[in-house]
């Protein structure tokens, strides 16, 4: 990591799993594999746990891609993902936080192949909340992902 990086951090223990990274494109396999690994730990149905690999990934590469403008200084994003119990099923909450700043969106010219992410992750998971920070430049965005429900083990 160069300097002023934050370093990779990840735990895995009970039912909550988290990683702080930098801001950077090469960090999202971090993100998969590990996230991949902990689902395999719980058992996740395969199918499920590709929706949520998928929708994870396009909200960490959003908050890559589009908190931090060019020149800004580096910046984190974090990602924790926990199991709670529903209705004698489970789901995951996988929450994103980024240290960046909700940036306006790209012109009409910049984006004819963009702005498909959101409606991917909302088909994938059962509900997407997005929360933009505050004033403060580090105040970032938070996107909360819901997975559907899936079988107790």
């Amino acid at each position: 990591m160069g300097p002023g990086r934050a370093a990779p951090r990840a735990a895995g223990h009970g039912h909550a799993w988290e990683i702080r990274l930098p801001a950077v494109l090469e960090t999202l396999g971090l993100v998969r594999t590990g996230l991949r690994r902990r689902l395999a730990q719980l058992g996740w149905p395969e199918d499920a746990a590709l929706d949520v690999l998928l929708a994870v990934n396009e909200a960490v590469s959003n908050a890559v891609e589009h908190a931090f403008p060019p020149g800004a200084p580096d910046g984190t994003v974090e990602v924790v993902a926990e199991v709670e119990p529903v209705d004698r099923q489970r789901r995951l909450r996988v929450r994103i936080r980024d240290t960046g700043r909700w940036l306006p969106r790209p012109g009409p010219e910049e984006d004819v192949n963009r702005r498909r992410g959101l409606p991917m992750m909302s088909v994938l998971m059962a509900e997407v909340l997005i929360h933009r920070g505050g004033p403060a430049p580090a105040d970032g965005t938070v996107v909360t992902l819901l997975s559907p429900p899936v079988p107790t083990l």
